[in-house]
């Protein structure tokens, strides 16, 4: 089954326009992709472009409307000029109708209805009319005349353009022509004169305006007679519209009811022009004009009603009108693509210019990004690019500084593993030798041995962590209490702790080792330098979002300089070497801490000789499954 046509035309639309869309797409992607350099010159070429043309175009459009504006007033002075002329070829002929119907003799003629053309004939060419009939003929004023009264012939026929054979009477009365001059009762009745409405000459050689009048007696005001007057439209051209029009200018005179009298020049009856103006006359629009397409060619129409009602059109070519204009547009034209084409090194100098920072910055970027660490960008100006790469010279100088702690950090803790693994040799080794013993000191009887074995083998695997930074605040707990219990044994009656971490802290997340270095400080700088032994407290709580834990002790304290050495404990320092492995393990907190936490972190250190000392350290408080 064939697809139906409609349903085709619809698939090829839409084919269509995913085709432009996908082709638009592809052009736009490609601009988005070029150099920014291309992309800046491009984008001004055509805001430039688009810009000279839109005030061209409208500079153009003005000046053509105003060309327009002055030409159409004066054709409206071209118009009235028509129409007076017009006006005067109609009251002139009116005038000699009305003095010829009311002669004595045409009267009397008419009257006893008993017509003598001779008699007529007499009277108008040696009567006293003779003179008047003379000036009509001879200025070319009509080209014929006939009148008719009671009976069919016509009384009386002259014409000066061998024009001959006058119709009866009986052939013009039943014709619309004779009603309409009827009915205006002696008023003057103009029509053309075609061959559809030719019932007055049976030969007529030219085209003519005709004009029909009833003629009544001016003792009774019977109806006594008609008379038909014509004019060679040719006659009015040469007499009443001369150096009016030419070929290019056209000039249509029309009646009330839009039908053509007399047409000069150009072509101008075009049906959608007649339209138009027939319109504006039912709305009572007396004058105006219009732009109308004639033969193909877009033509000024003015139009005149004047007061008998005829419509006179005047068109003009806007062709000749705006041929100057049109040729200055022209020399604009290739002015602007002259400019246009110029400003193109221009504003590839321009765009260079701007982009210029852009590309230092990026040349910048792709060093960096081959590990050059020590890129910096030079800032001319405080523009947005200058503020970008202040940005970026910010961003470089943290990255290398992160970069940096993170190597010596890893360094360090690298080192620290391998001196461990050299220290501790095996792991596995070491917890199966605790475990073996364990089990001696067990079958031995020696249950404090046992005690401090199983202790020291769950204090390693708890330091050990598998290898994690971090650890939960139980493991944590759970390591600094074997570590104080092993060392309880150590110190015997001389050392108490107390620990109290509750147990809402526990699945918190923690920093291994974080808290055991300052209790290992506590004991050596305190609690063995004190006689009498003391006490070490450890607490912890959950301020807000945050872990606070505090390590106190009551021993001998330390020196503001004892403290500042422990503090800043050089990095050279090994921790297997140095003497003072406390003053080490806490600088390795410090930088623990400073690195996995950044700025988030606080540690205070207090100690008074003879009274004690008091860590403090608050770091962010992280839920985890650990």
């Amino acid at each position: 089954m064939s697809t139906p046509l409609p349903a085709l035309l619809f698939k090829f639309n839409i084919t269509n326009k995913i085709k432009n869309k996908k082709v638009s797409d592809h052009v736009l992607r490609f601009y988005l992709n070029m150099n920014l350099r291309y992309k800046i010159t491009i984008l001004i070429f055509l805001l430039i472009t688009a810009v000279t043309f839109a005030i061209g175009g409208y500079s153009y459009s003005i000046s053509k409307k105003q060309i327009i504006n002055k030409v159409s007033n004066s054709n409206q002075s071209v118009l009235k000029q028509i129409d007076s002329n017009l006006s005067r070829m109609q009251k002139t002929i009116a005038d000699w109708v009305t003095v010829f119907s009311l002669a004595s003799v045409v009267q009397e003629t008419l009257r006893s209805n008993t017509p003598d053309s001779v008699e007529i004939e007499d009277q108008f060419y040696n009567g006293p009319t003779a003179s008047m009939m003379n000036q009509m003929l001879v200025t070319g004023n009509f080209d014929y005349l006939a009148l008719y009264g009671s009976l069919s012939a016509p009384m009386f026929q002259v014409a000066t353009d061998d024009s001959s054979g006058a119709y009866g009477l009986d052939k013009i009365t039943p014709h619309n022509i004779y009603k309409e001059s009827v009915a205006l009762n002696g008023a003057s009745y103009w029509f053309p004169l075609t061959e559809e409405n030719n019932v007055f000459i049976q030969s007529n050689r030219n085209d003519k305006l005709g004009m029909t009048r009833i003629i009544r007696d001016i003792v009774n005001g019977n109806r006594i007679g008609f008379v038909f007057v014509g004019i060679n439209l040719e006659t009015i051209r040469r007499t009443y519209l001369t150096d009016l029009y030419d070929q290019d200018h056209g000039i249509l005179i029309l009646n009330e009811s839009g039908e053509q009298l007399l047409a000069a020049g150009k072509e101008t009856n075009d049906k959608k022009a007649v339209d138009f103006v027939m319109k504006q006359a039912e709305a009572g629009i007396m004058s105006g004009y219009t732009i109308v397409n004639l033969q193909g060619a877009d033509t000024l129409l003015n139009y005149n009603i004047n007061a008998n009602g005829w419509i006179t059109l005047y068109s003009v070519p806007l062709s000749s009108l705006t041929e100057e204009l049109n040729s200055i547009k022209s020399a604009v034209l290739i002015m602007i693509l002259a400019s246009l084409v110029l400003s193109i090194p221009l504003l590839m100098f321009f765009s260079s210019f701007l982009t210029a920072p852009i590309k230092t910055l990026l040349l910048s970027m792709r060093r960096f990004q081959n590990g050059q660490f020590e890129e910096k960008v030079n800032i001319k100006y405080w523009d947005e690019i200058g503020q970008l790469s202040r940005g970026y010279n910010n961003m470089v100088a943290n990255i290398k500084a992160l970069v940096d702690d993170a190597y010596l950090l890893k360094l360090k803790e690298q080192e620290a593993e391998l001196k461990a693994l050299q220290s501790q040799i095996n792991p596995h080794f070491l917890y199966n030798m605790l475990d073996t013993i364990f089990w001696e000191a067990e079958a031995a009887g020696q249950d404090k041995i046992s005690e401090m074995v199983i202790n020291l083998s769950r204090l390693f695997r708890l330091s050990l962590n598998q290898g994690k930074s971090f650890t939960s605040v139980a493991k944590e707990k759970e390591l600094i209490e074997l570590y104080l219990s092993l060392q309880k044994m150590r110190f015997k009656d001389s050392l108490d702790f107390v620990i109290d971490i509750p147990e809402e802290l526990h699945p918190y997340v923690i920093l291994k080792l974080s808290l055991q270095p300052f209790i290992e400080n506590a004991l050596i700088h305190g609690i063995e330098r004190k006689r009498g032994g003391g006490c070490v407290s450890i607490s912890g709580q959950l301020t807000g979002d945050q872990l606070k834990f505090v390590i106190e002790d009551n021993g001998g304290g330390m020196s503001s300089e004892t403290l500042q050495k422990i503090l800043t404990l050089p990095d050279e320092s090994d921790i297997y070497t140095a003497r003072d492995t406390g003053g080490y393990a806490v600088q390795n907190v410090q930088a623990r801490l400073k690195h996995f936490y950044k700025g988030d972190f606080t540690l205070n250190y207090t100690s008074v000789p003879g009274e004690g000392t008091r860590v403090e350290i608050v770091i962010p408080a992280i839920l985890n499954d650990i």
